[in-house]
């Protein structure tokens, strides 16, 4: 009975190692023709970012507002230095007339010198809170995740058309073949995803450093990334299961 169960274990663990074999040569070791035009479009498409621009600041429009004022004042003298000039020019020449046009000139000198900009005193530009700064980047990162669903819907579409294909035409499915091919088009997108949100996350850390804060403020955008593409890699597998 000893010796029975002997074999029969040597049995089951001879068959359990040349299945595990198999399946680890068909899936990681087995060369595949997984060339796929369609699929690289998919994943080597690149992603489209927008960064906001920094804010129109509380100095900068004082500066233009003071520079706007100093143009109209300038403006005004101007012309009224044209204007005694004329005036001047058609005068009587009696004494009386030369008279009155001095007194007329110097008046409009003293007016015109007396006119002074009218500027409000120049005050700091108020600092962003750590949340309006955040606030800010919400959008790219929004659409990042949109465009990151999309491809990954496309790749899925792209599986799903291809199984459905072979076995409507009777074919028969090589599921190593699959898995070669769109796990390692998955990995490759996930790169690509990757590299696109450290864009974005590296911005957002160094606005924090510019205003005076801890660039550490950006890491729950990466937590929260982290926690997407987990979900997102279950429903690859939930889909892919579902073949």
């Amino acid at each position: 009975m000893k010796k029975f169960l002997k074999i029969s274990l040597t049995i089951f663990a001879v068959l359990a190692l040349a299945i595990g074999g198999y399946l680890l040569y068909i899936l990681k070791f087995k060369q595949y023709d997984v060339a796929d035009e369609e699929v690289d479009t998919i994943v080597e498409e690149p992603y489209t970012i927008e960064l906001p621009g920094d804010e129109f600041s509380l100095e900068d429009q004082e500066v233009a507002e003071g520079d706007a004022s100093n143009g109209t004042t300038n403006g005004e003298q101007t012309t009224s230095d044209e204007s005694s000039t004329a005036g001047n020019q058609s005068q009587n020449p009696t004494q009386t007339g030369k008279s009155q046009t001095t007194t007329t000139t110097t008046t409009t000198t003293n007016n015109s010198s007396t006119r002074q900009p009218t500027t409000s005193p120049a005050q700091p530009a108020s600092k962003p809170t750590v949340a309006a700064i955040k606030q800010k980047y919400a959008p790219t990162f929004s659409n990042l995740e949109a465009q990151a669903d999309q491809k990954l819907g496309a790749l899925i579409g792209r599986a799903q058309g291809e199984y459905n294909a072979k076995k409507a035409n009777g074919e028969s499915v090589d599921y190593g073949y699959f898995y070669n091919k769109y796990a390692g088009a998955a990995n490759a997108l996930e790169a690509n995803t990757d590299a696109a949100f450290h864009t974005v996350l590296n911005a957002v850390e160094n606005d924090l450093v510019k205003h005076g804060y801890d660039k550490s403020y950006a890491q729950s955008f990466k937590s929260e990334y982290e926690a997407t593409k987990k979900a997102r890699r279950d429903g690859i597998l939930d889909k892919v299961t579902g073949l």
